[in-house]
């Protein structure tokens, strides 16, 4: 039976990312795998650090079988992306496996059938500094199974994680407890940090500029056109959108895990201002303001169009941070992504 991958990496389906991953009872099948990856940096490395940082991931984990029968095993491992290389075994059909199984172990590809190949050997990691392996063996009977350890990041990049049950006699594992990976400077994968420096410094730039033009607004307060203030509330929005977003990443990266709300409060928020923005630059390409004073039959028109692209593009922008996206088929990406683009269009057009 070929071995199967349930990959759940940094953003999990129709669920938002998290960096502190909880497991409630979840079924691990025979010859599943499941992978988490997160970008990791060490403390010497990181961009930003305290004197008390740690860059390492805390494993607290509870194995049982609800029908044991006979011996079983699942594996934890944790490399680097680098050493990628040392795991999985390719059969002579050209297939590659992680998993040793009768066949691979009697052409002498792997060991020991029912063990994750590592280097080729399936053995233990005494000979593997840079895989760390864990080993959850259940003896006869036995039904439950712990795991509490506490793993260090010696090199930065993208790590993996990887929990198997290679051995088809473990039967059905039900997990239970948490994973959580900290960088130096808090719960943020390291290639999400950027964003949290980055919307800050946009907040206070917004704050300069919206503090500006309410200034020069007020002074000439009698000679304002309506399409000043409405750039106004575009600033205002943009504001927004970046208080928004900085407090969606600090609270992210201080408790490990993003809520639902905020990701749409933010995704809600650059929504708004993209709308205003396109109808601001289409009513001025329409002269509003400029040579005609109102838009007469035309309004009507304008307004639809935005309503349309606000719409399509809150749903595409919510369903693309909020779920995997881009784990989809490529038509129902293509469903999310053409009325956007197709409104796009008609707006430049």
């Amino acid at each position: 039976r070929p071995t199967k991958y349930v990959c759940m990496l940094s953003l999990p389906l129709l669920a938002p990312p998290a960096n502190v991953y909880v497991y409630a009872q979840e079924a691990l099948d025979p010859n599943v795998i499941w992978a988490r990856r997160v970008g990791m940096w060490t403390v010497a490395e990181a961009p930003s650090r305290t004197v008390d940082s740690v860059a390492e991931v805390r494993l607290s984990l509870r194995f049982e079988r609800p029908a044991a029968a006979g011996p079983g095993l699942v594996q934890l491992l944790f490399f680097h992306s680098s050493e990628l290389s040392l795991l999985g075994t390719t059969d002579s059909d050209g297939r590659r496996a992680l998993c040793c199984t009768d066949r691979a172990a009697a052409a002498g590809a792997c060991r020991r059938a029912g063990m994750l190949v590592v280097r080729g050997d399936g053995e233990a990691d005494e000979q593997q500094p840079g895989v760390w392996v864990r080993d959850v063996p259940f003896r006869g009977p036995e039904a439950t199974g712990a795991v509490d350890a506490t793993v260090r990041v010696s090199r930065s990049g993208v790590h993996y994680l990887l929990l198997a049950s290679c051995a088809p006699s473990t039967g059905s594992v039900l997990v239970s407890g948490s994973t959580a990976w900290l960088n130096p400077h808090g719960y943020l994968p390291a290639e999400l940090y950027a964003f949290l420096p980055f919307f800050g410094a946009m907040a206070a730039l917004y704050s300069a500029l919206l503090a500006l033009w309410v200034g020069l607004c007020v002074r000439h307060r009698s000679l304002l056109l309506p399409l000043q203030v409405y750039i106004g509330g575009v600033i205002l929005l943009g504001w927004l959108e970046a208080v928004t977003w900085y407090r969606d990443y600090d609270l992210f990266n201080a408790g490990g895990s993003r809520g639902v709300v905020p990701i749409v409060l933010g995704v809600l928020a650059s929504t708004a201002k993209k709308t205003v923005s396109r109808l601001l630059l289409l009513v001025v390409c329409l002269g509003y303001g400029v040579v005609r004073p109102t838009l007469g039959a035309t309004a009507s028109r304008v307004c639809a169009l935005g309503i349309a692209y606000g719409v399509a593009s809150a749903l595409h922008d919510i369903a693309a941070n909020v779920s995997q996206l881009s784990e989809a088929s490529a038509p129902l990406r293509l469903l999310g992504i053409l009325p956007v683009f197709v409104l796009d269009v008609l707006f430049y057009w």
